[in-house]
């Protein structure tokens, strides 16, 4: 292969991994909640910000050396962000095969949702010790497998989608600043991103990352309501091995970002991580259908705010708002978050979305205060 081939096929290999890293349970499944809720404009607010603020990432980024300084300062934030993403994923393999109706004929009962995604964890361990060059050629598959489970479908999008859905189309205003806070912000967090931007010998792998991760969100438009029609026997293998690959490459980050300044060890992150399946069954196991249904579609809602509050809060300060870490600045980002996520918890499951616009006002704000106050003059 020549040279220019090789670095075409590079760029594009490490924009599908980023294509099948980023591809979690939420853009599995929370477009499928906003359209049952606000129809196709629920779908585009979820895509719109996501596709452009994930690619604008990775062009904003100049160069690897810059991306190779941020990990180095966020090491451990990095590390419990992936911790976090696993322990996310692994809840939702628990949610979506923990009971009878979700898996018919394979096996009855609660006991999915917690073999499922030990499988899961146990199979992304195993992968997580790949080479790097094995990862763009395994993101690949992961993409065109889903493509061909969508040509497999042989169904287009659901005409129960309309423009509009179950709620107030007014209160679809509201949710638009969190979700658009959320990804402007968490990519650059995400690990998985910045090793993309070093590995990828062009910016450009961003580029196939928007317009692939873009074909991977009309996928998942098209299963609307799937567990009513007989495509869920391939979009329930979809949802195991897209998240599965999501929980590798993200151990493989916990354990390669493992340093003095990396907030714990790799053994005590990764078993953290498997929190996520201990929430999930549980609730299955000590609820009737009903319930189970309601705590784990609240559940999963709850683990957004840490996507869309949490993590950003720390970005916007200490990453691009370049501020000091010391008792006073982590002091404040703690109060803040104190006062915006009981709000965040009004807006996203127990009152009108409109509590939702003064968490973000006041993360923003803490973000700002802490700034500005401890502005680290001593680094670039």
């Amino acid at each position: 292969m020549t040279t220019p081939l090789r670095t075409v096929a590079s760029t594009a290999g490490w924009g599908l991994f980023l294509t099948s890293s980023w591809t979690w349970c939420i853009g599995m499944w929370l477009p499928l909640v906003l359209m049952t809720q606000y129809g196709w404009p629920g779908f585009w607010l979820f895509a719109i910000p996501n596709v452009l603020g994930c690619a604008g990432m990775g062009y904003l980024i100049r160069s690897r050396r810059q991306s190779e300084t941020l990990v180095a300062r966020h090491r451990g934030p990095m590390r419990w962000f992936s911790v976090a993403t696993i322990a996310y994923q692994l809840f939702f393999l628990a949610f979506i095969f923990g009971a009878r109706g979700w898996m018919p004929g394979v096996l009855d009962g609660t006991l999915p949702g917690l073999l499922v995604p030990l499988l899961a964890f146990a199979i992304a361990l195993a992968a997580s010790w790949l080479p790097w060059k094995a990862w763009p050629w395994l993101g690949s598959l992961v993409f065109l497998a889903t493509m061909g489970s969508w040509v497999a479908t042989g169904d287009g999008f659901s005409a129960a989608i309309g423009s509009s859905g179950t709620e107030p189309e007014l209160e679809l205003w509201p949710l638009a600043p969190i979700i658009i806070l959320g990804f402007i912000a968490c990519p650059w967090l995400d690990p998985t991103f910045h090793r993309a931007r070093q590995m990828a010998p062009s910016r450009h792998a961003f580029g196939v990352f928007g317009i692939c991760f873009f074909a991977v969100l009309l996928f998942v438009a098209t299963y609307f309501r799937f567990y009513s029609f007989e495509a869920r026997d391939l979009v329930l293998p979809f949802l195991f091995y897209q998240a599965t690959f999501t929980v590798s490459a993200h151990l493989r980050e916990i354990r390669l970002l493992e340093a003095k300044d990396g907030w714990g060890s790799t053994s005590l992150l990764s078993i953290i991580s498997l929190l996520g399946v201990a929430i999930g069954f549980l609730i299955w196991l000590t609820c009737c259908f009903d319930i189970a249904r309601t705590w784990l579609d609240d559940t999963y809602l709850r683990f957004l705010g840490l996507y869309g509050l949490v993590f950003p809060a720390w970005i916007l300060a200490f990453m691009l708002g370049n501020a000091r870490r010391n008792i006073l600045t982590i002091s404040l980002l703690i109060i803040g978050l104190l006062i915006a996520m009981p709000m965040a918890e009004l807006g996203m499951i127990h009152d009108t979305r409109w509590w939702l616009l003064p968490p973000v006002i006041v993360v923003m704000a803490t973000a700002t205060i802490i700034s500005v106050i401890g502005e680290d003059r001593s680094s670039a």
